[in-house]
């Protein structure tokens, strides 16, 4: 799915959750087929994500939970030499450093997106 067949669905998913109406009802008043509009609402979160620029977890779900503030998606740019990632994280008292596997990027940032939340 291209990035404007994604904005045009999430645009109809924004005016049926907007409108308070039940989905069937929003559905049939809009010409629009139940099945699709329970897809559309089922994805949109991961589509939005997508558009933000923020990847799927592990399991490729995002889940229902309202987005964290806090996390800022980041990607992790290869260097030839770099062995390791340094991570160093302060949260009042408590201080984590780690050193990661550059091989292991991507655990990194999943790990990362979950200690924001």
């Amino acid at each position: 799915m291209d990035r404007q067949q994604m904005e045009r669905c999430l645009e109809r998913v924004a005016a049926y959750r907007a409108s308070g109406m039940k989905a069937k009802a929003w559905a049939e008043a809009n010409d629009v087929e139940m099945r699709s509009l329970a897809s559309w609402c089922a994805h949109s979160r991961r589509w939005q994500d997508r558009l933000d620029g923020i990847s799927a977890g592990p399991s490729g779900s995002v889940g229902t939970a309202p987005r964290s503030s806090g996390f800022v998606a980041a990607r992790v740019v290869s260097s030839a030499g770099a062995a390791s990632v340094r991570v160093e994280v302060n949260a009042g008292a408590v201080r984590l450093e780690l050193h990661w596997p550059a091989a292991h990027a991507r655990e990194l940032a999943v790990l990362l997106r979950e200690l924001g939340r």
